[in-house]
């Protein structure tokens, strides 16, 4: 299929109406990949249970958005979902499962844990700060625990990006949509400028009270 689909562009773009074609062919991929997701679940912590389980369970239904299938082998997924908190010993296995995920791939990035490290933050050497270090993030899903309405948003998000985002003509390059925006005049070195002061600020009030 990957095959196919690079060299059609060659082929067709000197054929009238091939923009039409190849627009319409985006299309038909896309929703085949955008409603047949197999994921590999990366369970690790508290939102393994709380979030991917009870997703699975009768009263929600992961099957009704066509991501139930959940597979043991990274050869035989394209969806990573990473739930609970990713110690830095765990970093490199984590990149090489994604590695062995077939093309194209994508992640779902579940609970404050796998975000940006959760209450883990302060004080601790071993847990990973954000999964963006390790592996390239499409979809972010807050909360410690995410509701697993807010796992299906997410799903419905990542489906979002994969219809409108890959063409044929440029394949791997998928543009992800805006869902929010900062605040007038702010900016993002701004927010990390501030929660790095917060973190300066709590690390020497602690060592005052240790003292």
């Amino acid at each position: 299929m990957g095959l196919i689909t690079e060299k059609l562009p060659l082929y067709l773009d000197p054929v009238p109406g091939s923009s039409w074609f190849l627009g319409k062919l985006d299309e038909v991929i896309n929703w085949s990949r955008a409603n047949s997701l197999w994921p590999l679940t990366f369970g690790t912590s508290c939102c393994a249970i709380e979030v991917m389980m009870a997703a699975g369970a009768s009263r929600h239904d992961v099957a009704r958005f066509g991501a139930e299938v959940a597979r043991p082998s990274p050869r035989q997924a394209d969806l990573l979902v990473v739930a609970g908190t990713i110690v830095k010993r765990m970093a490199p296995r984590l990149r090489t499962l994604y590695e062995q995920m077939a093309e194209p791939r994508y992640v779902i990035a579940t609970g404050s844990c796998v975000i940006s490290g959760g209450p883990f933050i302060y004080h601790s050497y071993s847990t990973l700060r954000g999964l963006d270090g390790v592996v390239p993030v499409d979809v972010y899903v807050p909360g410690c625990p995410p509701r697993p309405e807010a796992y299906f948003y997410g799903i419905l998000t990542l489906q979002k990006l994969i219809k409108e985002g890959e063409t044929v003509r440029r394949p791997g390059e998928r543009r992800k949509p805006v869902l929010a925006a900062l605040p007038a005049g702010m900016t993002v070195d701004q927010i990390q400028e501030e929660m790095r002061s917060l973190l300066v600020t709590e690390k020497n009030s602690g060592d005052r009270r240790n003292g």
